[in-house]
């Protein structure tokens, strides 16, 4: 039963006076008037969420960037604030600010995004927590993409890419990106650097109609230096460590036994394809995914690997007035032997960076891969998994929108630990309504169930009222 207690009702009321604020000072202009060049976008939110668990649903928790914790009951504001990219100009500035205020169990402040970046021509500095998504996949209706999903808070990184695709040739194209990042101290190796980078290769015209467009990339990550809590060891986090950390080389005298034999730090990244087909009416998009640990995951560009894949197909309805417009389903398996014969390789865990591929307690991979907690922030991940997803938008009017989405996970334990099969379902239904000039209002309906859970119906209500 969902207990109400005063901090909430003041912290109710404290949202719905931030709300008001921003409208009164908005009525002396219209919410379509023009913004200062600083500034395109100001939108203020508040909203609830009731859950019948102590945890949030899987589809709320899923692609939020951790923006509502894990609490099931909570109340929330949310300041979202940005300057975004003028395409038109050679040189451009932006920068972001999306911080939300929740109040559950425990309040706190969630600061979503907060970066700065410039631009030229087609090159992007950036720095500070920023929204990405990584992945050839549908950056809407994904559970997530394999490697590196919106599932975490937004790592502190700085990172030079290409502005999207951009063209060599008049029929190739290259998506590029090259980050270093910061992890928390809290975790099993502390202060652990992140280094992060993609390359993406697009054939294919460069017409929204017609023509078929090719793509493959290599998706590569890697922790690497920071101090083992426990024992105090520190791992190498020199500029030339970090040169062996770029091309995949062992480690020196100075790394650990396992970084000497391998790889310096712990590498993990996807190899991933996909196959657009362009028309006046609809596309139809077609992906695949997999994983590698070391250099033997990249035998045979990653095709050799059964029972290690993501694959996802997308339907996008360009046709005005029709009321589907996208479709999505995905098939995850990650069941297959990715181990090596003494027993690393293991995906999203390390022995050594024991908090594995997590960033403040939230696996960063596929959504579907979940984490026991271990002793000194050791996570492990539960990485037997089977499981398939499915969502589709619908357009009826300005009140009625839904976004509809269903997943099954059979989830077998970790592969050094496996378990018998457990089976878990979980709905969302999302709504977005315009109900005023500049105002929405969203209605969400979430429910799980399984063999190891007990039931968990959750409701989210949020009223939102854009500025700018």
């Amino acid at each position: 039963m969902v207990s109400i207690s005063k901090k909430h009702i003041r912290v109710a009321l404290l949202f719905a006076a931030l709300v008001s604020s921003f409208t009164s000072a908005s009525e002396i202009r219209a919410a379509e008037s023009e913004s200062p060049e600083w500034l395109d976008t100001l939108e203020v939110s508040a909203g609830v969420i009731l859950s019948a668990q102590d945890e949030q649903p899987f589809w709320l928790r899923s692609n939020q960037h951790g923006r509502f914790g894990t609490d099931g009951n909570l109340f929330y504001s949310r300041l979202l604030l940005n300057k975004q990219d003028d395409k038109k100009k050679q040189f451009d500035w932006i920068y972001g600010i999306d911080i939300t205020g929740r109040t559950g169990n425990d309040a706190d402040v969630a600061l979503t995004e907060a970066y700065a970046g410039i631009r030229y021509k087609n090159l992007n500095l950036t720095v500070g927590r920023k929204s990405e998504f990584f992945g050839l996949a549908d950056s809407l209706l994904t559970a997530g993409p394999e490697l590196y999903s919106s599932r975490a808070p937004n790592i502190p990184k700085i990172a030079l890419s290409t502005n999207g695709f951009v063209n060599l040739t008049e029929d190739f194209a290259i998506n590029a990106y090259l980050a270093h990042g910061w992890m928390e101290e809290d975790r099993y190796v502390q202060n652990a650097y992140l280094h992060q980078k993609y390359l993406y290769l697009r054939y294919g015209t460069e017409s929204p109609s017609t023509g078929i467009n090719l793509y493959a990339g290599l998706h590569h990550v890697v922790l690497w230096g920071g101090t083992d809590r426990v024992t105090g060891f520190q791992f190498p986090a020199g500029i030339d460590d970090f040169a062996k950390v770029f091309i995949g080389k062992e480690g020196d005298s100075d790394a650990s036994a396992n970084d000497q034999s391998y790889a310096l730090g712990n590498h993990l990244g996807s190899i991933e394809y996909a196959v657009q087909f362009k028309g006046c009416d609809r596309d139809w998009f077609l992906y695949a995914h997999t994983l590698f640990e070391d250099s033997s995951g990249l035998v045979g560009a990653g095709l050799t690997k059964p029972g290690d894949f993501l694959v996802g197909l997308s339907l996008i309805n360009k046709q005005p007035g029709t009321p589907i417009k996208r479709v999505n389903v995905e098939y995850l398996d990650t069941t297959g032997e990715s181990m090596n014969s003494d027993g690393s390789g293991s995906y999203f865990y390390h022995y050594e960076y024991g908090s594995g591929w997590t960033y403040e307690g939230y696996g960063i991979g596929h959504p579907f891969i979940s984490f026991d907690n271990g002793p000194d922030y050791r996570l492990y991940a539960q990485n037997m998994v089977k499981g398939a997803n499915a969502g589709i938008a619908l357009e009826f009017s300005d009140l009625f929108n839904p976004v509809i989405r269903v997943a099954w996970m059979r989830q077998k334990g970790a592969m050094y630990a496996p378990r018998p099969a457990e089976d878990v379902f979980a709905f969302a239904l999302t709504n977005t309504s315009k109900i005023a000039p500049a105002w929405t209002f969203q209605q969400a309906l979430f429910f799980d169930a399984g063999e190891a859970i007990e039931p968990n119906p959750a409701l989210m209500l949020s009223i939102s009222r854009s500025i700018y």
